[in-house]
């Protein structure tokens, strides 16, 4: 890459974004701990997406008791990671949004341009460890930008 004379490439760089895909799990935790760590190092915003869907198949329904206290749980947890990354200096949104969550993922990392995705090896309703996980895997085969998998 070459610089204006008088300007370092460092300068002339853009805000990296960062778009973390989060879910509650420990492995998505971690994935934005990972941003928020990159976020420190530079120039980089993050944006933490978590998609809210009801899972296609369980065993008993689950009660609007239940849905509610999940939607309340996950809001909270994102307003204290706002809180973290504001502490830390770290310039962060935290979207909430209806669907599949590789669609909503791949939906706002078009709408952010970001730069890179993170995401957990595997999420709340993950089965086994031996698979990638539906979400992260999907991510990796369809997204147009890196995608790294946090274990």
């Amino acid at each position: 890459m070459t610089s204006a004379p008088g300007t370092s490439p460092r300068s002339t760089r853009s805000v990296l974004h960062i778009l973390v895909g989060y879910d509650g799990s420990d492995p998505s935790y971690r994935a934005v701990q990972w941003a928020f760590q990159i976020a420190r190092w530079g120039n980089a915003s993050v944006l933490v997406v978590h998609a809210a869907t009801h899972p296609p198949t369980v065993m008993e329904p689950r009660t609007d008791e239940e849905q509610t206290s999940e939607s309340d749980a996950i809001r909270a947890t994102l307003q204290d990671l706002k809180a973290e990354a504001q502490r830390q200096g770290i310039p962060l949104e935290a979207w909430s949004r209806e669907g599949p969550p590789v669609d909503v993922l791949l939906g706002a990392a078009d709408e952010i341009q970001a730069d890179w995705i993170l995401v957990g090896t595997r999420g709340l309703r993950g089965a086994s460890r031996a698979f990638l996980g539906s979400v992260s895997g999907a991510l990796v085969d369809r997204a147009r930008r890196p995608v790294t998998v946090v274990p």
